[in-house]
């Protein structure tokens, strides 16, 4: 190589280097700049907590649907996450963050969606409400055995009956079977016998369907298949009488139609 074309090339390098410098310099801006801002969400002010806000607006959102205070739903139960998270700078803010915006992998697969809808302010009340409960010590599982009329036994952890001598189901069941019968019949068959257009679900229960499946299914739906989202209709109390209905009729302790109520 010559010489004049060894001062070019060196030349055109300096000249490379020095265009890069401003594309460089941005970059590093707009690195600098999110990370700061992103440290000023999580550091700004946190209201305190307020129970009587929070609970209100979680009761006009679909929270209800997938979350409950004290044990699992679709969602991990709220205690569970202020026990994780209590304590740590930033996380009334951060929780804040995963309302609005949606959040996946923290507690499973199951992806909790984002709730745009509710204000920032608001979700940094719900946030600062949960951060505050502190778990329950928990009752130890109850198991409720009956004799089904071929003389073998089946255990739940619910009350089917409120006596199970004349067969009378309780308020729950009953409700889960009004439930069923005016919604989930459509596609699952009348007392949950299995339709044209969905399994019956006491088939899939026997199967090995655990209850945060069920609840899963119900609140996210299954859109390749049809499948209506319920999260923001039922709440997860609703959703509790629906399986504990199926639940029972996959066990053959409720027959077809309309059971007896109990007292």
């Amino acid at each position: 190589m010559t010489w004049g074309a060894r001062v070019r090339l060196h030349e055109t390098h300096s000249t490379y280097k020095r265009s890069r410098l401003p594309v460089l310099a941005a970059i590093v801006a707009i690195v600098t700049f999110a990370c700061v801002c992103r440290g000023s969400v999580l550091n700004a002010a946190e209201p305190k907590p307020d129970a009587k806000k929070a609970l209100a607006l979680v009761k006009a959102s679909d929270c209800f649907s997938c979350h409950a205070i004290d044990h699992t739903v679709v969602g991990p139960a709220w205690d569970k996450v202020a026990e994780r998270y209590r304590g740590k700078p930033g996380m009334v803010n951060l929780l804040a963050l995963k309302i609005r915006g949606g959040s996946e992998g923290a507690w499973g697969k199951v992806p909790m969606p984002a709730h745009l809808s509710i204000s920032d302010a608001d979700a940094k009340i719900i946030a600062a409400w949960i951060l505050s409960l502190k778990p329950e010590k928990e009752a130890p599982a109850k198991t409720y055995t009956y004799k089904l009329s071929n003389g073998k036994t089946v255990s739940v952890d619910f009350p089917v009956f409120t006596n199970s001598k004349d067969q009378k189901v309780t308020k729950t069941v009953f409700r889960g079977f009004e439930l069923f019968n005016s919604y989930c019949y459509r596609c699952h068959g009348t007392d949950a016998i299995g339709g044209e257009y969905a399994p019956d679900l006491r088939q899939s229960l026997r199967n090995g369907m655990t209850r945060q499946q069920f609840f899963t299914v119900a609140m996210e739906g299954r859109k390749a298949k049809g499948m209506p989202s319920w999260a923001g209709f039922f709440s997860a109390q609703d959703m509790q009488t629906i399986y504990e209905y199926t639940k029972a009729r996959s066990l053959d302790l409720v027959a077809a139609g309309r059971p007896a109520e109990g007292d």
